[in-house]
C-alpha cells in the first residue's frame, strides 16, 4: 500500500462518542459486526484496538481512542478490511450510539447478575432432588 495512503488513514475518523465507555462499546459492536462477515474475523484484547483478519491473515488494526477511529494497515489486503469498517461506520454508527444511550453500559456476559441467576437456578435444582 502506498505510504501516503497509510499516513492518511492514521488521521482517523471523529465518531463523536460520549467518552471511554462508549468507545469500548463501539469497539465491541464493531468486532461483533466484523465476525459476522464472510472471509473476516476480528479479535480485541482491550476493547480499544481490534485486529481484523481477512482470509485468516491479520490485515488491519483499528483503534478507537478519545472518540477517534484510526486505521493501521498490516498487509496489502487491508483495503477490504478498511471498506468493511467504513461500511459499519456508514450504516450502523447512529444505531450503535442509540443502543449505548439506551443501555448506558457495556454488556458483559459474565456480569454479577448473570452469576447470581445461575446460582439461584442451581439451588432450585438441588431442592427438587431432595424429595426423591
Amino acid at each position: 500500500m502506498d505510504a501516503r495512503f497509510e499516513e492518511m488513514l492514521k488521521f482517523g475518523i471523529s465518531l463523536k462518542l460520549s467518552g471511554p465507555d462508549e468507545d469500548r462499546y463501539y469497539v465491541q459492536r464493531l468486532t461483533h459486526f466484523l465476525m459476522t462477515l464472510e472471509k473476516f474475523d476480528a479479535e480485541t484484547e482491550d476493547d480499544q484496538t481490534v485486529v481484523v483478519y481477512y482470509k485468516t491473515e491479520a490485515a488491519l488494526k483499528v483503534s478507537v481512542r478519545k472518540s477517534t477511529l484510526t486505521f493501521d494497515p498490516l498487509t496489502e489486503s487491508s483495503y477490504e478490511c478498511i471498506m468493511a469498517v467504513l461500511d459499519f461506520v456508514a450504516n450502523l454508527h447512529v444505531s450503535v450510539q442509540e443502543d449505548f444511550k439506551k443501555e448506558g453500559y457495556i454488556h458483559n456476559e459474565f456480569s454479577s447478575e448473570t452469576l447470581i441467576e445461575e446460582e439461584s437456578i442451581e439451588e432450585d435444582d438441588s431442592d427438587d432432588l431432595e424429595w426423591i
